[in-house]
């Protein structure tokens, strides 16, 4: 694919979709999506065979296109190891979430509309990860809010509305502090080079004094704790998940969270590294400390929907404790956390609205029992719970392990800490798969379930089988980003040490 513009063509045919749906009847427009939003995954998985894996520390696939030339502002696109591997999980998941919607009771009125935020969200994502240039990010970060916003709003259940506004307001205004931030390392660029720059490769080189550095972290923190969720920036995530439909959480949970751990991995370390060695000790505990709140409040909730989303607030804390170990170990933990998160959260949403779809109840008293007489659902929810709690050979065991392992390089306490929370994370999807496969409940309802089928079973298997390849073959995960991290140490290195 040597001279082919991955990038732009994977954030055009989604666009072209929402052309084609405007023009097309309404009864065709998710076989529209579901074609474009398909050709997007099968170009993202051939574009495997041209990606160099031995220079995944390096951008590749990068194009560059002039937008304010007096402002140095360009729309500088590409990918390395750690971008090109959420650009996978952006399109696989895209599909899925469009897959599934085909066969969604919820999803049965003003279709054009529905699927055409889709696939916008999808060219907003692509965006999102492929931008080498702060401002040009900061448009696709925001832009992401809109879809959502009406999907929740439109199509969610009965606190719509309410949810749909709350999300909004707390991830805008979190992101205003974020602008003033980029703004702020423009204004510095100038001061020292003589130009403005928005690029990330001309801020990279810029000189702070440490207070500056210190509160420029802090700026960029605050959205992006917000956008992860860390606890207690958390309380957007459960309504937000609660009232949507059952593609808007998968979307939400498995690729947008992202957006706030992938950021503070790329700007927050890559752009203030004195700052992040200084307050390692305090992420990493606040990492551990959401791990341990989310599990409690996860435990504690009657809602499936609810009980999914503070589990991923949950995860969400191993992403974040094990990115500020700083360390090998833990680097790789949380970006294997973070596609394997993307996996396991995707399939929970979707077990949650495949059994909302027939008992009408998000209830976890309401679902004991409930997928005795459907064999292949049951075996597939099985390997999802086994992969979410961090079973040996399930997705999420190697985020898990690698960060016990990164812990222990500082001491066993704060390894013992990190047990702690694995401990408590495993806990709640007991207590799920405990309700779900143990619980007793009149069998009379039960018997008359149809068992997975069809394009519901397609979007299952789609995330199920990479969350055993995860488990099961890591070495082809880590071969995306090792080199990323290698060059990432180095680079903290020697700007620590003040070279």
């Amino acid at each position: 694919m040597e001279g082919f513009p991955l990038i732009s063509v994977s954030m055009i045919l989604p666009l072209l979709g929402v052309f084609v749906i405007l023009l097309a009847k309404e009864e065709l427009s998710k076989w529209i999506a579901v074609f474009f939003s398909g050709l997007v995954f099968g170009i993202s998985l051939v574009s495997l065979f041209s990606f160099d894996f031995s220079r995944a520390d390096r951008v590749q696939f990068e194009e560059k296109y002039a937008l304010i030339p007096e402002l140095n502002l360009s729309l500088h696109l590409g990918f390395d190891g750690l971008s090109y591997l959420m650009y996978i999980l952006t399109t696989l998941v895209s599909l899925v979430a469009i897959l599934w919607s085909t066969r969604d009771h919820q999803i049965s009125h003003r279709l054009k509309e529905y699927y055409a935020w889709f696939l916008l969200t999808e060219t907003f994502l692509v965006g999102v990860f492929a931008s080498l240039d702060l401002m040009v990010f900061y448009v696709f970060y925001e832009l992401t809010l809109v879809p959502m916003f009406f999907v929740i709003g439109i199509w969610g259940y009965k606190l719509r509305l309410y949810s749909a506004y709350k999300f909004f307001i707390y991830i805008f205004v979190s992101s205003l502090f974020l602008l003033l931030g980029i703004v702020s390392l423009a204004v510095q660029h100038y001061r020292q080079f003589g130009k403005f720059s928005f690029n990330y490769f001309d801020l990279i080189n810029n000189q702070y004094d440490f207070t500056f550095e210190l509160f420029m972290f802090l700026l960029f923190l605050i959205a992006f704790a917000v956008k992860t969720p860390i606890v207690p920036f958390h309380t957007w995530l459960p309504d937000a998940h609660g009232e949507a439909p059952t593609a808007g959480s998968v979307v939400l949970a498995a690729v947008l969270l992202k957006m706030g751990t992938y950021a503070l991995l790329r700007f927050n370390i890559g752009l203030f590294p004195i700052a992040s060695v200084y307050l390692m000790p305090i992420m990493v505990l606040w990492g551990i400390l959401t791990i341990v709140f989310a599990s409690w409040f996860t435990i504690s909730q009657s809602n499936v929907k609810r009980f999914v989303a503070y589990s991923s607030v949950s995860h969400m804390g191993f992403v974040v404790g094990g990115m500020f170990l700083l360390n090998a170990e833990g680097l790789r933990a949380s970006i294997t956390e973070m596609f394997a998160h993307g996996l396991t959260s995707s399939a929970l949403f979707m077990m949650a609205g495949f059994i909302y779809n027939r008992l009408h109840s998000f209830n976890m008293q309401a679902l004991r029992g409930s997928i005795k007489f459907m064999p292949l659902f049951a075996v597939l929810v099985a390997i999802t719970g086994f992969s979410s709690m961090g079973l040996p050979g399930g997705s999420s065991f190697w985020g898990k392990f690698l960060t016990i392992v990164g812990a222990r390089e500082y001491t066993l306490l704060l390894a013992f800490l990190v047990v702690v929370g694995a401990f408590f994370s495993a806990v709640y999807v007991l207590y799920l798969l405990k309700t779900l496969y143990l619980d007793t409940k009149e069998e009379s309802r039960l018997v008359h379930f149809t068992d997975l089928r069809g394009f519901k079973l397609s979007a299952f298997l789609l995330v199920v089988i990479p969350m055993l390849m995860v488990g099961f073959l890591p070495f082809l995960f880590f071969a995306f980003y090792d080199p990323y991290i290698d060059s990432l140490l180095e680079y903290l290195v020697l700007r620590v040490m003040g070279g």
